[in-house]
């Protein structure tokens, strides 16, 4: 069984029954006709559905990682957790459309750096979306500072990419008690370049709007029809994975950079859960949402080859910069793509951040910032 069929399973207690029924409705794929098949993107889609198909078969064994679910105020929060030899708790949030499994190649050697490594399932992503029925950022920030201190963690350390990085950003600012520090790859809001000023990220940022924004505009705009196309086809949820995959990282080869584990367990991870559209809302629901207020937690920020326009400029404006580290390899989910050096960066991080001072008067935003306040306390875990 490999690693993440393993962590999958973790989270899915009826994994075979899940892989039994998509294996048939992936066999029955009805297929464009020539010549829409012949063309790069369809003939990449059938090469990895039938290598899905195969990933499918595996025989379940153990689990990996403690699966929990925690109450909270604004909607149950579900982690997976796995003790640690460090002295600070870790968690770690995803993006899209990735999920916890972008974690995998990380988590042992983080176990080494932190009290316990806790993997975040968002809301909507394979987990329930908050109560409120919307994915504003401030409400899944404040449900995800209750669930930690459900957990028994009053003080933590938080890493984010993608739109993990905004919630991360936005927990620090809301929570700076709670939230030691926080470290972000393919950081977005308040790291990512915003003027021709900022150079190279601008230029890259530009580039990539020219090429690949369309995906962001049907999402944050109208995505439920394509919502009802990729919760029916699990060919269709493939081939809109896999195009991200090419758009932001085909540079880095076969399985691009990623690996197929990686590929075809989140991909079984959307489509088990039934989340692919709940998680495309984050887009809709924060489509007019700022940056949130300066951040005065300590920051840290990793730069990777391919896919991140992260500024140092606005890095170091808009939030506390204590480190900034910048690599030529890699792309959009560190994690994955560049692990050696992802976990390098921050295990260096949370080293500074540990024998650095911390001053018990950092101001948070207002919660008219956040949205909704946060219920101390009230966390409630179950195994």
């Amino acid at each position: 069984m490999t690693t993440c069929y393993q962590l999958l399973a973790s989270v899915l207690p009826n994994l075979p029954g899940h892989a039994s029924d998509l294996a048939r409705r992936l066999g029955s794929t009805r297929w464009p006709p020539t010549p829409v098949a012949e063309g790069v993107a369809a003939v990449r889609t059938r090469l990895y559905a039938e290598a899905w198909l195969n990933w499918l078969r595996q025989e379940p064994s153990n689990t990996w990682g403690r699966h929990r679910r925690v109450e909270t105020g604004l909607g149950e929060v579900r982690l997976v957790c796995f003790p640690g030899h460090g002295t600070t708790p870790l968690l770690l949030l995803h993006g899209w459309p990735t999920s916890f499994l972008a974690f995998h190649r990380v988590i042992e050697p983080l176990q080494q750096v932190a009290s316990e490594v806790v993997l975040a399932l968002l809301p909507g992503f394979g987990a329930p979306m908050p109560r409120d029925g919307g994915m504003g950022v401030s409400t899944i920030a404040a449900m995800l500072t209750e669930a930690m201190l459900g957990v028994e963690h009053e003080r933590f350390i938080v890493h984010g990419e993608d739109w993990g990085s905004v919630i991360a950003r936005r927990m620090a600012g809301a929570f700076p008690e709670h939230v030691a520090g926080f470290h972000v790859s393919a950081g977005l809001g308040g790291f990512i370049a915003d003027a021709p000023e900022c150079g190279l990220p601008w230029q890259r940022l530009r580039e990539f709007a020219d090429e690949g924004a369309g995906y962001l505009n049907i999402q944050a705009r109208r995505p439920d029809s394509l919502a009802i196309g990729l919760h029916d086809s699990p060919a269709g949820l493939l081939a809109w994975q896999l195009d991200k995959y090419d758009l932001w990282q085909a540079s880095l080869g076969a399985g691009f950079g990623l690996g197929e584990d990686f590929i075809f367990a989140n991909a079984t991870f959307y489509w088990a859960t039934q989340s692919i559209g709940s998680s495309m809302r984050i887009y809709a629901d924060n489509r007019a949402a700022g940056n949130g207020c300066p951040s005065q937690v300590p920051t840290a920020v990793s730069v990777f080859g391919a896919g991140d326009f992260a500024s140092r400029e606005v890095a170091a404006r808009e939030n506390n910069l204590l480190s900034w580290y910048e690599h030529p390899n890699g792309g959009h989910v560190a994690p994955l793509d560049a692990h050696t050096d992802f976990i390098a960066d921050l295990s260096d991080f949370i080293t500074h951040l540990e024998a650095t001072p911390s001053p018990s008067d950092r101001p948070s935003c207002s919660s008219a910032e956040v949205g909704s306040p946060l219920g101390r306390g009230s966390g409630s875990p179950r195994t």
